[in-house]
């Protein structure tokens, strides 16, 4: 009998080439949840990406409302805290003197005013900081945090909080008090300094895209075209190498008119080569495609394209 029930046990147990038949296929089937996960996962970024744009969309457009702007605010801001220095441009930024009309147009006339008596100048904390510092340059992915944000403050231990503009028309960096905005619901551990990026600019926030890359998720890219027909300037938004989609074989910008808001999409790196909007994207110098050797623009997303902009725009 018990010679029998070994005999029994034996021929009941893996052999060495079934167990490998065994592992090699909950290997295959592990590979196969892990590449359906990571799609989906994908699927769902895109899909959020695509909502925060045209969220981020809406808010731009309550900002214009709210101040009665016709044209799209600028990609590029120079912010003196002491107001009285746009008169002279001490920094020679050639950007400063538009600035100075937006911000009039934008805040009131009287910007600044009645001179702060303790410091003896017009001053407004664009920082939020509490004290009078400056002249801080805004690129495009700032500019954006900074229209639907409102004055930033100081980021502590929590981070960024931005808290809107006052209503007082001489000084909407007032603390307290009545406010615009914030014109969007950011979430705050996506909002980082540019320094991040590029340790030589203003530490005004970014805002960062839902895609948790290897090289680090990039921001938002914003760029305006002033209201002018094809008024972009690609060196809005230098610090995270993103540049303006304008149409392949043309002159012509897209949004030629208004503004562009564009993600780096899952491979963290913007296209910077024209876009076809029948097909896509054309393909880039082989120096720059992405990890997947598709070109780099391929999988960036942005408010002019409701797909992928290497899928054509549909």
């Amino acid at each position: 009998m018990l010679r029998n029930h070994s005999r029994r046990n034996q021929r009941g147990a893996f052999t060495l080439v079934e167990m490998v038949v065994v592992l090699l296929i909950i290997a295959i089937l592990a590979s196969l949840v892990v590449s359906v996960t990571v799609n989906v996962t994908n699927q769902m970024t895109q899909a959020q990406t695509r909502t925060e744009i045209s969220q981020l969309e809406v808010a731009l457009r309550a900002f214009m409302s709210d101040y009665n702007l016709a044209d799209p605010p600028p990609s590029y801001l120079v912010l003196y805290e002491n107001i009285a220095l746009y008169a002279t441009n001490p920094a020679g930024n050639p950007y400063a003197p538009q600035t100075f009309t937006f911000l009039q147009q934008t805040f009131g006339k009287n910007l600044g005013y009645p001179i702060n008596p303790a410091l003896g100048f017009p001053w407004v904390d664009w920082n939020g900081d509490g004290v009078p510092n400056g002249p801080w340059t805004l690129e495009g992915e700032q500019c954006l945090v900074f229209y639907l944000g409102g004055i930033p403050t100081a980021p502590g231990l929590a981070g960024f909080s931005p808290q809107g503009f006052s209503t007082n028309n001489m000084n909407p960096a007032m603390p307290g008090g009545k406010r615009k905005g914030p014109y969007y619901t950011f979430q705050v551990a996506r909002l980082v300094p540019l320094t991040s990026y590029n340790p030589a600019a203003s530490p005004f926030p970014v805002y960062l895209d839902p895609w948790q890359v290897k090289i680090g998720p990039k921001p938002y890219a914003y760029f305006s075209s002033n209201g002018i027909n094809n008024g972009y300037t690609g060196a809005n938004c230098v610090s995270i190498g993103a540049a303006p989609y304008f149409i392949t074989g043309t002159t012509q910008f897209t949004n030629p008119n208004t503004y562009q808001i564009i993600s780096a999409g899952k491979d963290g790196v913007f296209g910077t080569a024209g876009w076809i909007p029948a097909s896509g994207v054309p393909p880039v110098p082989p120096s720059n495609p992405n990890a997947a050797g598709q070109p780099a623009g391929a999988d960036d997303q942005a408010n002019f394209s409701s797909t992928l902009l290497g899928q054509g725009q549909n």
